[in-house]
C-alpha cells in the first residue's frame, strides 16, 4: 500500500497531523475543502504552511526533531484545494469542524475519490463513529482517530472503531500510529 496520506482540513489539528505524518516519512496531501475563493484558499494554505514551518522550527530548536529531518519533511507536504483524486492515499484523516452534516457530506464525496482499501479516519470527539460510517462506502474501513492537541507533540491518539469497523482496519491503524511514534489507545464507541 502507498505511503501517502490525505489530511482533510488545514486548521490547527489538521496541520499538526500533517506534520506528524511527514516526519514519519509519509507523503501528505493537506486539503482545504471549505467553499471560498481561490485567493482565500491560497491564503489559508499559505498560513497552514507557515504554521507547519513554525512548529517544525521549534521542534528542531528544542531537539525533538533532528535538524536534517526538517527540509525533507516539509518537501513531503503538498497543499491542495478540493478533494481531487486521492486514489494514491492509503489513509485519509479528516480534521474538519465538529458537524455531523459536514463530515457525512465530506465522507460521501471522499468515498468516490479514494481506493476501496484506503482507511478513513475522523478526528471527531463527540460524534459516534457508527453514525459517521454510514456515509462511507465501505464502513468497515472507517473509525475515529482522535488526536490530542497539540497533535505533533502529544503522543496519545484515541482509536474508536464503529459497529462495522473491521479488525483489520483497527489493527492497521494502531500499527500505523505506533510507527509514527504515537501511543494509540483503543476506546469503545459510546
Amino acid at each position: 500500500m502507498s505511503e501517502t496520506v490525505a489530511v482533510l482540513g488545514p486548521g490547527r489539528i489538521g496541520r499538526q497531523i500533517a506534520l506528524t505524518f511527514a516526519l514519519g516519512g509519509w507523503r501528505v496531501v493537506l486539503v482545504d475543502l471549505k467553499d471560498r475563493s481561490v485567493a482565500d484558499s491560497e491564503l489559508v494554505l499559505a498560513d497552514a504552511r507557515r504554521e507547519i514551518v513554525r512548529d517544525l522550527t521549534l521542534m528542531v530548536e528544542e531537539q525533538v526533531v533532528a535538524g536534517d529531518a526538517a527540509a525533507p519533511a516539509l518537501e513531503r507536504i503538498e497543499e491542495r484545494v478540493g478533494l481531487g483524486d486521492l486514489g494514491a492515499c492509503a489513509f485519509v484523516q479528516e480534521a474538519l469542524p465538529e458537524s455531523l452534516e459536514l463530515k457525512r457530506a465530506t465522507f460521501k464525496l471522499l468515498s468516490e475519490r479514494i481506493s476501496a482499501d484506503a482507511i478513513v479516519a475522523s478526528t471527531s470527539s463527540t460524534i459516534s463513529p457508527s453514525h459517521l460510517a454510514e456515509a462511507v462506502a465501505g464502513p468497515e474501513r472507517f473509525l475515529v482517530a482522535h488526536w490530542l492537541n497539540p497533535a505533533h507533540i502529544i503522543p496519545l491518539v484515541e482509536v474508536v472503531p464503529g459497529r462495522q469497523t473491521s479488525a483489520k482496519t483497527v489493527e492497521s491503524t494502531l500499527t500505523l500510529l505506533e510507527r509514527l511514534g504515537k501511543t494509540p489507545v483503543r476506546c469503545a464507541d459510546s
